[in-house]
């Protein structure tokens, strides 16, 4: 009886920390598990049966966590999420896919998914070239000889116009998307037209 005591505070003190750990909240983790944000205050008190083995495995799957984690068997997560925004991330994505099929139209639904195909497309695109000038533009002290050849006021001058530089075809993008979406409701022919070449444009092998 001790021994499923002491394993009911580890579980739920090692449940709290990682919850804690991600920035989450119990009402968080209670919808994950289908279950209310009281009973998760209380397994992770210990003081209800938190071993059973659907509850052991809802809690690790919210939490990114393995199930021998969870009772102590390990130190090894067995995950690479620390990060809240992740999980958020994660949940928007599933929360997009589990909406398809779209209930309307064919056409509405095609540009639906034209429109979400195109900004992952050039979110994609974004994070790279985010990246690379994070890592080259940002406050980096290395550039004033090339600054100065080139005829820039300053080094910081040369970092903020080469870093928008990377981004700029972003900015240009969504700019893009909304003018389409704005379109869409006084001529969707032309808005359709319009997405499907930008689409066209990323996929060289399109039809």
């Amino acid at each position: 009886m001790l021994k499923d005591k002491e394993l009911r505070k580890t579980i739920g003190s090692r449940a709290k920390s990682r919850r804690q750990e991600l920035g989450l909240n119990q009402p968080y983790v209670a919808e994950k598990m289908g279950v209310t944000a009281s009973t998760i205050q209380r397994y992770e008190a210990g003081t209800i049966d938190n071993t059973k083995k659907m509850t052991l495995e809802g809690l690790a799957d919210a939490l990114h966590v393995s199930v021998e984690w969870l009772k102590g068997e390990t130190d090894e997560y067995e995950t690479d999420i620390t990060d809240k925004r992740e999980l958020q991330i994660r949940d928007v994505m599933t929360s997009i896919l589990n909406k398809l099929p779209y209930d309307m139209e064919q056409s509405e639904s095609d540009f639906s998914k034209d429109l979400l195909l195109l900004m992952l497309q050039e979110y994609e695109l974004f994070v790279d070239s985010f990246q690379f000038a994070c890592k080259n533009f940002k406050g980096n002290a290395d550039n004033k000889a090339l600054a100065q050849t080139m005829g820039f006021e300053s080094n910081k001058e040369y970092n903020e116009i080469m870093f928008l530089r990377e981004i700029t075809h972003t900015v240009n993008a969504f700019n893009d998307m909304g003018d389409i979406v704005r379109l869409y409701s006084k001529n969707p022919e032309t808005a359709k037209n319009r997405l499907a070449n930008l689409l066209s444009e990323k996929d060289p092998d399109s039809v």
